[in-house]
């Protein structure tokens, strides 16, 4: 997959079966139900910063079907005029959702990042083919790219999300936003997937976009 999403003319529905291929190989692996409790023991992971070999969860948005499944998660701030999303990251643990989005301003003007915040809560999709899990994402707070903080204060102005989890473990994520009951969430043209790969490096790459 990711020799694939090298490539400049990525084959979208060879991408998409090979998506699905590998959800299913690896729950063909248990006859047991494991997505939860694998996905459970990512969210609450507690890395301890002060030791190098202790890192939190972090995932990098390395293939999205559409640009519905970046607003859907996302600000949408990079539809603005001039402003292009860079690359999304996802952290985990601590039983959070972190995003943050890298937007590149065209001219001479800094990249610039915003930050969401949100509690989780997850549970096993009935009625389906395939083991999945309904996560439910309640955003409660933004860090604007001037580094100022904005709470959602009233529960009304709480930001709510559910992503359905196919896959998850240390090295990616596949998930997609929930669609029409009875469809194969990971075929045709996969516009409701968005598939993550692991970011060993997150500082790193940030600082390389200047967006620390």
């Amino acid at each position: 997959i990711n020799d694939m999403l090298e490539t400049n003319n990525c084959d979208v529905s060879s991408l998409v079966s090979n998506i699905a291929s590998m959800v299913d190989l690896n729950s063909s692996f248990s006859t047991d139900q494991v997505l939860l409790p694998t996905l459970k023991s990512i969210l609450s992971s507690r890395p301890n910063p002060a030791k190098d070999d202790e890192k939190q969860p972090s995932y990098r948005l390395a293939w999205v079907g559409s640009d519905n499944g970046i607003c859907h998660i996302g600000t949408s701030l990079h539809k603005v005029p001039l402003a292009r999303l860079q690359e999304m990251y996802v952290l985990l643990g601590y039983n959070r959702w972190e995003l943050l989005e890298v937007i590149r301003i065209l001219g001479p003007f800094p990249n610039v990042r915003n930050t969401l915040k949100g509690e989780l809560k997850v549970n096993r999709l009935n009625g389906v083919e395939r083991e999945g899990v309904r996560m439910e994402i309640s955003y409660s707070s933004m860090i604007d790219g001037l580094g100022k903080e904005i709470l959602a204060g009233k529960e009304d102005n709480i930001k709510v999300v559910e992503l359905d989890i196919w896959l998850a473990n240390e090295k990616a994520l596949v998930c997609t936003v929930p669609g029409v009951e009875g469809e194969d969430p990971l075929s045709g043209d996969g516009s409701n997937i968005l598939f993550f790969v692991a970011e060993e490096n997150l500082d790193e790459q940030l600082e390389k976009m200047r967006a620390a």
